[in-house]
This record gives structure tokens, C-alpha cells and sequence, in this order.
């Protein structure tokens, strides 16, 4: 037996066993990343969605991004009465704020919605970071009625 072909043998090896180990880790990493973009596709993906009471009437409000962002954010707002019919004949105003803070002016809008489809629809334009209040009042058969939820915008 020749001591350098055994030698030749035992390198072959190591370099198969080397070559196996990186294929694995180089698999590995491109699993990692596919799995970190689905991850974060599905994360962009839901809604801010909440659901209230007032008067009889239920609110399913949803915003399209989670959490809120600086900027524009679309909100959709669905109203059903109490044997659950949506209500399509209302007017329905967003009024959003930031809690007052020492040294800062209010910051208070009110915007109309419009119906669309069975949805009344806004956007609003959060204009700072930080925890505002989401008021949503409803006028239905001469009488107003609200609910109001917070959010923290990013």
C-alpha cells in the first residue's frame, strides 16, 4: 500500500466532508432568509382591527397598517345595527387626537367618511409618533353616538 495514497484517500474525505458541511450551512441560510420574508410579508400583511359597542350598533374598524405609521393611514369602518344589518344610510365623522402633552398645541382633526361599498372609509394623516385617541361618532335616525379606542403610532 503506498503511505501517500492513503494520505490522498483521508484528504479526498476531509474535503467531501467539508464540501457536505458548507452545501448544508449554505442551504440553511438561504432557508433562514426565505423564512424571514414570509415572515415579514405576513407581518406586513394584517390589519389594525378592532371592534366596539355604542348604542346598539357594533364597529368593526380596521386600519391598514399594524401598527399605525407616521403618515397616511386608510381607515375602513363597518357598522351594523343590532340584528346585524350594515348601516349604509349614516353619517360618520373620524376624529383623531394626541392626548394634550405640557409645551405642545392640541392636535385635533375631524374628516368625513365616504361609503364605500358597505364600508365608510377615511385617511388619516398622523402627523407625530407616539399615543393618539380614535374617535368615531355615528349619526343615525337624528341621534349621535361614538366609541373611541387608542392606538401608538411608530
Amino acid at each position: 500500500m503506498n503511505p501517500g495514497s492513503h494520505s490522498h484517500e483521508l484528504e479526498s474525505k476531509r474535503s467531501q466532508g467539508t464540501s457536505m458541511r458548507r452545501n448544508f450551512w449554505a442551504k440553511m441560510v438561504i432557508a433562514g432568509f426565505l423564512m424571514l420574508f414570509v415572515f415579514l410579508e405576513t407581518a406586513e400583511a394584517r390589519d389594525y382591527r378592532v371592534r366596539k359597542k355604542a348604542g346598539g350598533f357594533t364597529f368593526d374598524i380596521t386600519l391598514n397598517r399594524n401598527p399605525p405609521v407616521l403618515g397616511d393611514n386608510d381607515i375602513r369602518i363597518h357598522i351594523k345595527d343590532a340584528q346585524g344589518h350594515p348601516v349604509q344610510e349614516a353619517r360618520v365623522l373620524v376624529t383623531y387626537y394626541m392626548p394634550p402633552m405640557p409645551g405642545m398645541p392640541p392636535m385635533n382633526y375631524t374628516i368625513p367618511t365616504q361609503l364605500k361599498d358597505t364600508a365608510y372609509c377615511a385617511t388619516m394623516d398622523l402627523i407625530m409618533t407616539g399615543p393618539w385617541n380614535i374617535v368615531i361618532r355615528l349619526r343615525n335616525q337624528g341621534r349621535w353616538m361614538k366609541t373611541i379606542f387608542p392606538i401608538d403610532v411608530r
